[in-house]
């Protein structure tokens, strides 16, 4: 698996897997997301900036949708009529449009089960083609057309300077100009172990808590709203309990993370949504950049610091031992990394069952998120499986079948983490624990106080299998 958080990959959602219980051989397939319908709303909603999409895609494809929404905007500005026209948008590569995220109506329409072009099956749709030489005409028609678009490109373009980005092959160095940024200094070196972090997700392991040299993260659900009043009643009830915000909360439920941290004003929080950390600063809280937030560099540390008040970050696990030994941190700040948690793919809004174990509903409602409670897995042609789960009260998302373990880490790098982190929450994966979780993190804990490889050997065998790829080899 390579990084989507870096644009080098299109994503276990485009793969192709062992036919599902519905029939569908592309799951997790949606249509491409397109707002070009919706850009009065957008405008209308205090939207200022638009990004639009070009990763992997060929010069025709940016030219085509960057011409055309040039245009749409255009026509807002100078307060004339929006143009439906998607003809040329469905020229070039598309997987047919939705714009249901947007819409907040999720549902079946949103998927296609086949991610390649979808052009000629849209025009023989339009043109309603009744035999294959009236679907090979409109094959043609799109191939000329889209030539017609690359040659146009190609004549745009042929007086355009870039040997400056060719200095290394085709590299883009010194395309752009790059700051030149101070080295940051290197932090005291430490005598102490690191100190260990627990995450939970269920009431039944709040007992958890009790432990005297360990901090423990409860998980709040994605659907905070609501869950709000339980949640404050837990949190004040187990003060030792520390707020774990998830990267996605939506409209009512970013609003009771507020209302949250006003009741329980928590010693500290880990949140992997950047408005609980502009939340946390207003408030004056201790807050902690999660691990889905993605820190991946020393100057990511010093701008959580400086800019949001953050007094530590967790160190993004698809960075490999190389490119990790050279982050410094803050002297101030605190350095986290999660050395044993499921490896999560992806989390979505859209319901992953209606492609895969199957679903009776045509769209997710309210109801969904709060009492669905499902996992299946589904196994791709190069025969790499995955785990589908999705927990009361939060979204779908998507695991890789071994959980990673990485102590190896506290040996490469021994003073660059202040702590690190065990997650114990109840997502079932194929590694199994052979011992209770107090008797888990007491394992961990004998770990951080005397790194040995008996110590490792031991943590090793009570949780099997497990995986190390992303640190070895990266992303």
């Amino acid at each position: 698996m390579v990084s989507g958080n870096r644009g080098r990959c299109s994503q276990p959602c485009r793969e192709q897997y062992e036919t599902t219980k519905t029939g569908n051989s592309y799951p997790l397939n949606l249509k491409d997301n397109s707002a070009f319908g919706d850009l009065q709303a957008l405008a209308d909603a205090g939207v200022y900036s638009l990004k639009v999409e070009g990763r992997i895609k060929k010069s025709h494809y940016v030219y085509t949708v960057v011409d055309n929404w040039r245009k749409q905007i255009d026509r807002l500005c100078d307060g004339v009529e929006l143009s439906n026209d998607t003809s040329e948008l469905y020229t070039v590569f598309n997987r047919d449009f939705s714009n249901a995220f947007l819409r907040g109506d999720f549902g079946k329409a949103m998927y296609i089960d086949n991610p390649r072009d979808h052009a000629v099956k849209h025009f023989s749709t339009i043109y309603q083609c009744q035999s294959t030489d009236v679907v090979q005409a409109v094959k043609k028609k799109l191939y000329d057309d889209k030539t017609a678009i690359i040659d146009k490109v190609i004549e745009k373009t042929q007086s355009f300077d870039i040997s400056s980005a060719q200095t290394s092959g085709s590299s883009l160095k010194g395309a752009i100009d790059v700051p030149s940024l101070p080295a940051l200094p290197q932090p005291e070196v430490r005598g102490d172990a690191p100190k260990l972090s627990v995450l939970i997700s269920s009431k039944q392991d709040i007992s958890l808590c009790e432990y005297e040299d360990v901090d423990v993260y409860y998980q709040l659900p994605m659907g905070l709203a609501s869950e709000l009043s339980v949640m404050v009643e837990l949190f004040q009830t187990y003060p030792k309990s520390k707020p774990w915000f998830p990267a996605i909360l939506i409209g009512d439920d970013y609003q009771a993370a507020h209302q949250l941290l006003e009741a329980i004003e928590p010693e500290q929080l880990i949140t992997n949504n950047s408005g609980v950390g502009l939340l946390a600063q207003q408030l004056g809280l201790d807050w902690i950049a999660g691990p889905q937030m993605n820190t991946a560099n020393s100057y990511s540390l010093k701008c959580l610091e400086q800019e949001f008040a953050a007094s530590g970050a967790f160190i993004s696990n698809e960075l490999n031992m190389k490119q990790m030994r050279r982050i410094k941190r803050p002297q101030s700040m605190r350095s986290y990394y999660s050395i044993y948690h499921p490896n999560t793919l992806l989390t979505s809004r859209q319901c992953l069952f209606q492609q895969t174990e199957g679903c009776r509903k045509i769209k997710v409602n309210k109801g969904c998120l709060k009492r669905c409670d499902k996992r299946t897995s589904i196994i791709n042609l190069k025969d790499n499986p995955y785990v589908v789960q999705k927990q009361k009260g939060s979204h779908n998302s998507i695991y890789s079948e071994p959980n990673v373990l990485n102590l190896q880490v506290l040996q490469d790098l021994p003073q660059l983490f202040t702590d690190v982190l065990i997650d114990l929450r109840d997502i079932h994966t194929e590694t199994k624990a052979s011992v209770t979780k107090p008797e888990l993190i007491d394992a961990f804990l004998s770990l951080l106080t005397e790194h040995s490889e008996q110590h490792a050997q031991t943590i090793n065998r009570k949780v099997h299998p497990t995986a190390n790829a992303q640190y070895l080899k990266g992303l």
